[in-house]
Order: C-alpha cells, then sequence, then structure tokens
C-alpha cells in the first residue's frame, strides 16, 4: 500500500471518530439534564438568603455575612405550581462545585458556611428539575462578604453620627456605639474601649459598655477646641473581628 493512500485511509478514519464524538457528545449531556422546553421557567422561583451576623432588633437593615457567619438560602415558587415543590429535585451548587450533601428532592434551602474574606463574593445556585431530571428552572445568587461594622450614634436616634458633634462648656452628652456584623449574641460579648482626647476613658460607672456619658466643664473658651472621641468593639471570641468608630468633638 502506497504512502498516499495510507494517510487518506488514516484521515478518513479520524475524521469519522470526531464526527462520531461530536454527535454522541451532546447525548450524554442530554441524558443527565434534558434541556427540552419545561412546564416552568425561572420566573417561577425567587431566590433569597439570609445570615446569622448580629444586627440590634430595631435595624432596618439586612444582616451581612462576614467570614464565619452561617449563611441560609432558600429558593421558594412564586405562585402556585402544577408540581409539588416537595417532589423536585434540588441541585445546589456552591462556587461552581456541586454541594452533593444539600441536594436531593424537595431540599429546598441550602446552608453553608461563608469562608471567603471581606471583599470576597460567593457564588450560590441552584438547579430545580422534576423526577425525569427536565431542568424546569435555574436560579443564582452572589453573595458578598463583608467586615464588622461599629456605628457611632446617639441614644433615641437611629442615624449614626457624621463627622464632627457641638458642644458647649458645662453639657453632658450620652453616645451609643452600635455594632453590626459581629459573630456575637448580645453586647457582652464585645471588649469595648472608649477614649477621648487620646486617654482612655472609664467605664466603670456605666451599665451598659456599648454608651457612654461625655462630661465637659463649665468654663469660658476663648476659640473653639477640637478634640476626638473614639470608641473600639473587639469580638471576645475572634479578635480579627473589630472595628473602631471615631468623631470629632468640638467645644465652644
Amino acid at each position: 500500500m502506497s504512502k498516499k493512500i495510507f494517510y487518506k485511509l488514516t484521515i478518513f478514519f479520524i475524521c469519522g471518530f470526531f464526527a462520531q464524538t461530536l454527535i454522541i457528545g451532546p447525548v450524554m449531556v442530554q441524558a443527565q439534564i434534558n434541556l427540552s422546553a419545561a412546564p416552568t421557567a425561572s420566573d417561577d422561583f425567587i431566590i433569597n438568603w439570609s445570615s446569622d451576623s448580629f444586627v440590634p432588633p430595631d435595624y432596618a437593615g439586612k444582616a451581612l455575612p462576614t467570614t464565619g457567619s452561617k449563611i441560609r438560602v432558600v429558593v421558594e415558587p412564586t405562585k402556585k405550581l402544577a408540581l409539588d415543590p416537595q417532589k423536585l429535585y434540588y441541585r445546589w451548587l456552591l462556587d461552581d462545585g456541586i454541594a452533593g450533601y444539600a441536594s436531593g428532592q424537595g431540599k429546598s434551602v441550602f446552608r453553608f458556611q461563608a469562608t471567603k474574606g471581606t471583599g470576597g463574593t460567593h457564588h450560590v445556585s441552584v438547579q430545580i428539575l422534576d423526577n425525569n431530571e427536565n431542568l424546569l428552572a435555574l436560579k443564582s445568587q452572589s453573595i458578598d462578604i463583608v467586615k464588622p461594622q461599629l456605628l457611632l450614634t446617639q441614644p433615641g436616634n437611629s442615624y449614626a453620627l457624621q463627622n464632627t458633634i457641638l458642644v458647649g462648656t458645662g453639657q453632658k452628652i450620652d453616645f451609643s456605639a452600635i455594632p453590626l456584623f459581629f459573630h456575637i449574641k448580645d453586647f457582652a460579648e464585645i471588649i469595648w474601649e472608649w477614649t477621648f482626647a487620646n486617654q482612655a476613658l472609664s467605664t466603670t460607672e456605666q451599665k451598659d459598655l456599648n454608651m457612654f456619658t461625655l462630661s465637659i466643664p463649665q468654663g469660658k473658651l476663648s476659640e473653639t477646641l477640637e478634640k476626638n472621641l473614639s470608641v473600639s468593639a473587639i469580638n471576645r471570641q475572634d479578635q480579627f473581628q473589630q472595628d473602631v468608630a471615631n468623631i470629632t468633638v468640638d467645644i465652644k
């Protein structure tokens, strides 16, 4: 057999092999997940999440996750479906990896612990399938990881103080520090430290250590004094969780 004929046979064989591969490949994938038209759509489901990070009872915002937070993700139908949601199959993916432990029939809730650092993002998605593994819907959610925060407020005011506060001599002013997104259950799990004009302030007489009363002595000033008030909060159980809040006190 000449080399020319041999090369032609070889090329014909290779081309035939790849042609079969191109035909067979999609069939194998479709055997796992049927992507044909389904009786439901992604709009028929909604995905939501929550975390166990601390926020005070009257906090109007969402408890955002920090590193180590336990996160709960749930997918729910937005209307009554022809199929019972508890009989559907839910395949959960975390950061593009299948979470086999959380997947299965009726498993519409996914729980995991945040491992990304501050500024990182966890990507969660769920494939919703029927008993024949027809893909009914695909929902996804990105969850950003933040750092714990400390807000400096005044009692009775839900807004954080901004930059500067003006007080007069002979006045007393109350401050309150509010921790957000720490891994705590109450304020007692926080180590508090208040400083004014770079001097540590005693909190032995304070019942609630996240609160402080600043007393300005009586007197007359020829010009406004600027002093810094700061408070730090450190998680007793996880000292990597901490934050500091500062404000300038103008005394006239």
